[in-house]
């Protein structure tokens, strides 16, 4: 068992039955591996969600097509209702259009001590949140074009996106896969390494 255990170690990095977080680079440069995680409470950490540090590492991406596109849109619904008398399709749109605006303009990752969350925004009622101990692995990827923008599903999973192609594709331990969209994907992988640092198996008594 134990040379079976050394020979998964080789490949992956990381040891199923080890419980001890392997954050190393593989064969594929940018993967992170994080399998695995178990926090030892600190002094004063009750192991609860209250112990989270916010802020470790957060950054927000503007989907600057979306917002062209749907800002003219909206521009020209406004000049046709000066123009012409409005109607209640216009109007209809028109709200719709400011929908996607407040929902889906931007995009904003953050990964604190124990979670990664994305928030879609500027006002936040599409977010999603990840324990960093159900992640087995971060990579930096880039999606195709036909893949778009938005909450899409891909044949690599679910994607959240706004903006450009560049994306982190995250494998979770139930082998399930998503792709987080970025403009700095190898710098939200770093984040996703950092924020494991300390992360360790607990003694057993």
């Amino acid at each position: 068992m134990a040379r079976f255990s050394e020979v998964i170690r080789g490949w992956l990095g990381w040891c199923p039955n080890g419980h001890a977080m392997r954050a190393t680079q593989t064969r594929d440069p940018g993967t992170v591996f994080l399998a695995g995680n178990t926090r030892v409470p600190a002094t004063g950490d009750t192991g609860g969600t209250g112990g989270s540090r916010d802020g470790e590492y957060e950054h927000t991406q503007r989907g600057s097509v979306i917002l062209a596109a749907v800002g003219t849109a909206i521009i020209l619904i406004l000049v046709s209702m000066l123009i012409f008398e409005p109607v209640i399709v216009s109007v209809l749109v028109l709200g719709l259009l400011i929908v996607v605006l407040a929902i889906m303009s931007r995009l904003t990752v953050s990964v604190t001590d124990d979670q990664l969350k994305i928030r879609f925004g500027p006002v936040g009622l599409v977010h999603k949140e990840w324990a960093l101990s159900d992640i087995i692995s971060a990579t930096p990827v880039t999606n195709q074009w036909i893949y778009g923008w938005g909450i899409r599903w891909t044949p690599h999973g679910r994607l959240y996106n706004v903006a450009g192609s560049h994306a982190v594709e995250i494998l979770l331990l139930s082998g399930t896969k998503v792709r987080i969209g970025t403009d700095e994907p190898e710098a939200l992988c770093r984040a996703l390494q950092k924020a494991c640092v300390g992360i360790q198996t607990p003694v057993r008594s």
